[in-house]
Order: structure tokens, then C-alpha cells, then sequence
């Protein structure tokens, strides 16, 4: 078959897939202009022909493999739906006609990890409650301040059923979990070498996007602060950042201006600033390497005594915390390349982690016995050497592997993948552990990657296995 038969069934095929695609317009047209007739219709979009297969930014709008020419009615329609996917339009957008229509149920399993329970999301609030919370004096807001404060005691979980489907068919554990910062799309990384994005819409959480690394087992994945890139790294001496709207590869074969007397073979261990400038990358011999973002070069390294066990920013980006494992921390200036603080962790013996909460309220550390010390700002103070934690917890008994915040600090989620089930949630600033969940029920097994949502109604959990848990955080999803 020749090229122009070739042509003209991918346009065959394309007529019948306008037809096919009318209820998809109309829902797009419901969702972006609430039903109200285009203010121009230009015809040159029907006899405008594009190529799929023409760049690579282009082929995540296929429907098929083989997929290549398209109308230009068409290719709006799957720009459109790409948009909506990414960045779904939120619930306060929703007209009051369309609300009914949005009506979501879903099976979830309580912290008691049963099946039977119903949970219902804002958009399924009747009008009656709606009326409720207007006529109320506190008013919506009021009744958000209300639901700020976490209580201690027990913590009100979902398991939500349809997050099974958030791990492929992959049995190779899920090494890096994120939400995006502006959307609810959910980043799964495996070691299987393939990074998937999700929407998290609490029903069918449809795959986004799949990015297959045929070089690259993957142990680290990060979101830029932006949104518009992950960084995927491993034990390899390259690393690749992801476009997430043009779907583009970058392959970036080494930390560019660093000299091969300090060769860096292995950069799993990294870490992104917030304010998105700078890649800190955790090396041997007490050396840390930081790398702009922007040009992807060496700007310079930080070194410290003893090899870096854990490493992590400081809410604002401007200072970077990192320890060894006899529990010495440094705190440094990294735009004046200085270290401008150090100090011991009290017990300082096989420390593992480290982590700092959102706006700094809290500094959180691991180690090899399963202890975490949890410090308040003070450890901040210049002229404290050894700063006395808040509380010592030792519900774990074995090496702690990672420590996770949610978005307000008031959750601290502490873990140790080598032993089964070893997971618990730490209420903050009592530092207490929650005790109705995990359950012995909950199938955890060893878990391997956490996170919590942007605003903490979801918290996703990841295991060894390739597997992967949505819970609703109820106190949260208002």
C-alpha cells in the first residue's frame, strides 16, 4: 500500500472517529463553556490535517499505536481532553445545575479495613447541607478553620477501593509516590523502570500517562515545584527529566561542569529545592552536589564530616539540613555555600533520616533502632549544640527508612521498610501514635514510598510487592 492509501484510510478512520467522538464534545463543551454555543467556528479546522507520529510532544494524543493523521476538530478535541485530564476543573467551578449530574460513590473500607462503608465527597452534598452551611453563622470558611486542627486519639480513614488499580500490573516495588503541587494527579515511580501518572478522581483514577526507562531502574522520582517536570533518578551516573505537557524525554548524561576526579556513578539519592532552583544531590565522602535546575550544571559541593546519611531543604529553599550517621547535622547557607549551624541528635548513634516539616515547625530524625526524635524550631537556634527532642517515639524497633509530613505538619508518617507492616502516623505537635491504624488487618506489607495530597484528603501508600493503597483522610476531604 502506498503512502496516499495510507493517508486516506488514517482519514477514513478519522471520520468515523468524529462521529464516534460527538458525546466527548459535548462533554467538553459542558466543562469548558457550560453548554453555551462558540462565540466563532472556524471551518479550515475541518480541513486542517495534522500528524500525530510528527514530533514526540504529539503522540500522547494518540488513541492508538498505529494512530497517525487527524482533523483539526479532532486534535482540539484531544488537546482539550489532555487539559481536562491534567488539570481537572475543581469542585468550586462546578455549576449548581451540573452538581446533581456529579454524584460520585465509591466503596471504601474504614481504619477497621471493612468493605461495607460508603463515603460521600463534597460534590455529593445534598442541598439541604449545602443550605446548612450557608445558613450557619460560621459560615463555609469557618467550617474549614474548624476541620484545621487534627485531634490526637484516633484518626478517621478510608481505604479507597479503586486505588488498587494505582500500581499497573507491575510486581516490583513502587520506589517513589508524589502528588503534583497544582493538580490531583498522583506520580507513581517503580523499579520495574516505569513512571505512571494518575488522576485521582476517588473513582476510577484513570492513567494520565505511562513513561517506560529501558536503562534506568528507577529508585528516586520527584515533581519540580512547578509541576511541569519530574526527575527520575537511579544508581547511575545520568538522570532524566520528564516533560509532563509536551511528553518529552531529557536525558541528562552527567552533572555537567564537575570534574571526573569527583565522578558521581550513582544519583538515586536527590532532593529538590521548594522554590525549584537547585538539585541536591547526596554523594560519597561527606560531599554534597548541588545542581541548577535551570541549566542542569554543577554550581557547587558541601562538605561535611562523615558520609551524608539523609539530607533535606528548608521550607523557604534557602537552607539545606544534612546528617551523618553518628547523628552530626549541618545546616547550610547554599547560596553562601557556608555552614552555618551544626548539631548533635540526642542519642547520635546509627542515624538514618532526616526531615524538616512545611514552614520548619519541625525536625524529624531516624535511626537504626527504630527511634525518631522530633524536635521543635529551637533546634534552629545558632547556639544550641545539643538540642533536646520533644519526644523520643519507639513504637518501631527496627532501622527507620523514611519519615513523611503532611501539607500542615500536623501528620509525621514514620517507617521501616524492612520489616513488615512497620508503619505508623504520628500525631503532631502531641506526638502521639495513632493506635486504631494500621490494623492487623491493613495489608501494608513492606512498605516501600508515601505521600500525602496537596490539601491531606488523600494519603497513597506503596509496598515492595508493587502495590498501592488510597486512603481518604476524612478529617481533611470536607
Amino acid at each position: 500500500m502506498d503512502e496516499s492509501s495510507d493517508k486516506n484510510e488514517a482519514l477514513e478512520e478519522t471520520d468515523e472517529e468524529e462521529e464516534e467522538e460527538e458525546e466527548e464534545e459535548e462533554r467538553l463543551d459542558a466543562t469548558y463553556g457550560y453548554k453555551r454555543a462558540p462565540a466563532w467556528h472556524d471551518s479550515d479546522d475541518e480541513r486542517l490535517r495534522i500528524s500525530l507520529l510528527g514530533s514526540n510532544k504529539l503522540k500522547k494524543l494518540r488513541k492508538t499505536e498505529n494512530e497517525d493523521v487527524v482533523s483539526g476538530t479532532v486534535y482540539e478535541r484531544r488537546l482539550r481532553s489532555q487539559h481536562a485530564k491534567m488539570y481537572p476543573r475543581p469542585g468550586w467551578a462546578v455549576p449548581p445545575s451540573e452538581r446533581h449530574q456529579r454524584i460520585r460513590r465509591g466503596s471504601f473500607d474504614s481504619a477497621s479495613d471493612s468493605d461495607d462503608d460508603v463515603d460521600l465527597n463534597e460534590d455529593q452534598r445534598s442541598d439541604e447541607d449545602r443550605l446548612d452551611l450557608l445558613k450557619s453563622t460560621y459560615g463555609i470558611l469557618d467550617q474549614r478553620r474548624q476541620h484545621r486542627y487534627l485531634p490526637p486519639g484516633e484518626i478517621n480513614l478510608q481505604r479507597d477501593l479503586s486505588g488498587s488499580k494505582l500500581g499497573g500490573r507491575t510486581r516490583q516495588a513502587v520506589t517513589a509516590l508524589q502528588f503534583h503541587p497544582n493538580a490531583q494527579v498522583l506520580m507513581s515511580a517503580s523499579a520495574d523502570k516505569t513512571l505512571r501518572l494518575f488522576q485521582i478522581d476517588g473513582q476510577d483514577n484513570p492513567k494520565i500517562q505511562s513513561v517506560f526507562f529501558k536503562d534506568l531502574r528507577i529508585r528516586n522520582a520527584a515533581f519540580h515545584p512547578s509541576g511541569d517536570q519530574v526527575f527520575v533518578t537511579g544508581r547511575r551516573p545520568y538522570y532524566y527529566i520528564y516533560d509532563v505537557q509536551a511528553g518529552a524525554i531529557d536525558r541528562c548524561p552527567e552533572i555537567l561542569g564537575r570534574t571526573q576526579d569527583n565522578f558521581q556513578n550513582n544519583l538515586q539519592a536527590f532532593t529538590l529545592s521548594p522554590d525549584g532552583r537547585y538539585m541536591a544531590v547526596r554523594a560519597s565522602n561527606g560531599h554534597i552536589i548541588i545542581v541548577s535546575t535551570r541549566t542542569k550544571r554543577w554550581v557547587t559541593d558541601l562538605k561535611m564530616s562523615g558520609a551524608a546519611v539523609s539530607m533535606d531543604w528548608s521550607s523557604d529553599g534557602k537552607f539545606l539540613h544534612t546528617i551523618n550517621s553518628e547523628g552530626e547535622a549541618y545546616m547550610w547557607d547554599v547560596g553562601q555555600r557556608d555552614c552555618v549551624k551544626r548539631w548533635i541528635d540526642d542519642g547520635a548513634y546509627g542515624t538514618t533520616r532526616l526531615k524538616t516539616s512545611p514552614e520548619n515547625k519541625y525536625m524529624a530524625v531516624g535511626s537504626e533502632s527504630g527511634i525518631v526524635n522530633v524536635y521543635d524550631q529551637s533546634v534552629y537556634q545558632p547556639d544550641l549544640y545539643r538540642p533536646k527532642p520533644l519526644k523520643q517515639i519507639g513504637n518501631l524497633t527496627t532501622k527507620i527508612t523514611d519519615l513523611w509530613y503532611n501539607h500542615d505538619s500536623q501528620l509525621l508518617a514514620i517507617n521501616s521498610a524492612v520489616t513488615k507492616d512497620a508503619f505508623k502516623l504520628v500525631h503532631l505537635p502531641s506526638c502521639t501514635v495513632y493506635q486504631n491504624w494500621p490494623t492487623a488487618r491493613t495489608p501494608l506489607a513492606h512498605v516501600t514510598a508515601c505521600t500525602f495530597s496537596p490539601n491531606s484528603d488523600y494519603m497513597v501508600v506503596g509496598n515492595h510487592l508493587g502495590r498501592t493503597m488510597l486512603l481518604r483522610m476524612n478529617h481533611y476531604a470536607l
